[in-house]
């Protein structure tokens, strides 16, 4: 092999080596950038609501005991599923006949969801739940709840966040050995989306 023949040869190996080099390069930036956007769905996907979900604050429990505790989950449970079944009797019924909520009454909150349910599909809610009221015997629950009310327009089935709220406290009055919501307590809190109303039960 001539002198010049060698030297060619020697190149083509460092030419070679320096693409496999450059590949790997590439391919270790565009793995983490890969990995990052899995992430990142993954973490959505997390922070989702699937469905309908209730928590309890488990010290706030801890002061009403578990009959309660379990008679208030099945409200909020009750009217989930009758959101998610766009049952607005079922609903309806979770109202006290003497529910306001400022200037709103009953029939204005059966409106609203009305409004919703023909408006939206597949709706998703959320609903963190702390107990202000203390006493087990009460008649009357005040529960401070943070939450997401979501679904997806009919227009174009992207799913939207509809409302959300911080520590509102919904009061509940047992009626007919039975819990219904009776209206809110506490300061009015100003909301971003102003203009629009807020969906009386969450």
């Amino acid at each position: 092999m001539s002198t010049i023949d060698a030297n060619m040869a020697k190149l083509a190996k460092t030419g070679a080596r320096l693409v496999v080099m450059l590949i790997a390069a590439i391919l270790m930036l565009a793995i983490p950038g890969t990995s990052r956007a899995a992430e990142k769905a993954e973490m959505e996907n997390t922070h989702r609501p699937k469905d309908f979900i209730v928590t309890v604050d488990p010290d706030s429990a801890k002061k009403i005991g578990p009959a309660v505790v379990k008679q208030i989950v099945d409200f909020f449970d009750y009217a989930d599923n009758a959101i998610k079944t766009k049952d607005l009797d079922a609903l309806a019924f979770l109202y006290s006949d003497q529910y306001r909520d400022g200037n709103h009454t009953k029939a204005d909150a059966v409106q609203a969801w009305k409004t919703l349910f023909t408006g939206f599909d597949d709706f998703s809610m959320t609903h963190n739940l702390r107990f202000i009221t203390a006493d087990a015997n009460s008649n009357v629950m005040i529960v401070a709840c943070s939450g997401i009310l979501m679904a997806k327009p009919k227009s174009d089935k992207v799913l939207r966040a509809l409302d959300h709220w911080v520590n509102m406290k919904h009061v509940l009055v047992k009626e007919n050995n039975g819990w219904k919501i009776i209206g809110t307590s506490g300061i009015e809190s100003k909301r971003f989306w102003f203009d629009k109303p807020m969906h009386p039960l969450f």
